[in-house]
């Protein structure tokens, strides 16, 4: 039930995160249209003006913070590059180049407090998994906003390889007589009975263990209207990390090879 509940926030969460984005999408667009006009001559003029300067561009490169179903509120980061391919096409199609760095935690976990109200740690877990994703794919112009305004709507597919890094999930351990050491967790050692929290997130880095995998998405892209020459735009999307083995995340629970998450990745950049 505690698993369940805690899959319900994380979409929740996720769910959210997406109505807050494109509410203010719709109020900036809205905004933009209620501007007092201009006179016919300025306004053509402008229009002209603006359509050509959106469109003059051969690469876009952004930064994102990205959120998904097997992380917390902040899952990572991204790095990505779109280079046009023809711009005379009748849809513009773009070579999608994409760096993501993510955290990616078991459905199985669950929070419990050192004596019911003390430090919060993940009980069970035995290792963090970051995954590093590389990815090549293609973005081709589903929807191209008017000379009035909107939204560009794009859709993305995209694959490569995964790095997957497991890092040893440290707790604070009570030995008695205040006694109390930062160890890696080990289900024939730590209980709820010792366990006195959570021993950091910076511990660990020394003993990373490497697991590889592939990945692959697929997602639409929706570029905001805001400014011409810079680009913010929400990606939403699913993704699946296939491993070459069941990567140990939990002691106490069963581990997994594959993993499905729905995403949703908020990119700032600029156009060039």
């Amino acid at each position: 039930m505690k698993n369940c509940r805690s899959i319900v926030k994380k979409n929740t969460q996720l769910l959210a995160f997406l109505l807050l984005a494109l509410l203010s999408t719709f109020s900036g667009t809205a905004q933009r249209k209620n501007t007092p006009a201009k006179s016919s001559s300025s306004t053509a003029s402008n229009k002209v003006k603006s359509e050509i300067d959106e469109e003059n561009y051969n690469s876009v490169f952004s930064f994102g913070v990205t959120t998904n179903t097997n992380s917390g509120l902040l899952g990572g980061i991204m790095l990505r590059k779109e280079i046009l391919i023809d711009n005379n096409a009748a849809r513009r199609q773009f070579h999608y180049f994409n760096l993501e760095v993510v955290n990616v935690d078991s459905y199985r976990e669950s929070t419990l407090h050192a004596g019911g109200n003390g430090s919060g740690y993940a009980y069970g877990k035995k290792n963090y998994l970051f995954a590093v994703r590389p990815q090549y794919g293609r973005e081709i112009n589903l929807f191209r906003k008017s000379s009035d305004g909107g939204i560009n709507v794009n859709g993305i597919v995209a694959a490569g390889p995964t790095l997957g890094f497991l890092k040893p999930y440290y707790v604070d351990v009570y030995y008695g007589r205040g006694v109390l050491l930062s160890e890696a967790y080990d289900p024939d050692k730590h209980t709820i009975n010792n366990i006195a929290g959570s021993g950091g997130f910076f511990k660990g880095f020394g003993n990373l263990q490497f697991t590889p995998g592939i990945n692959i998405k697929a997602g639409l892209n929706f570029e905001l209207d805001a400014f011409r020459q810079s680009n913010i735009s929400l990606e939403v999307g699913f993704l699946a990390d296939i491993y070459s083995k069941k990567v140990e995340i939990m002691a106490l629970s069963e581990n997994r090879s594959v993993f499905t998450s729905g995403y949703l990745t908020i990119f700032f950049g600029g156009k060039k």
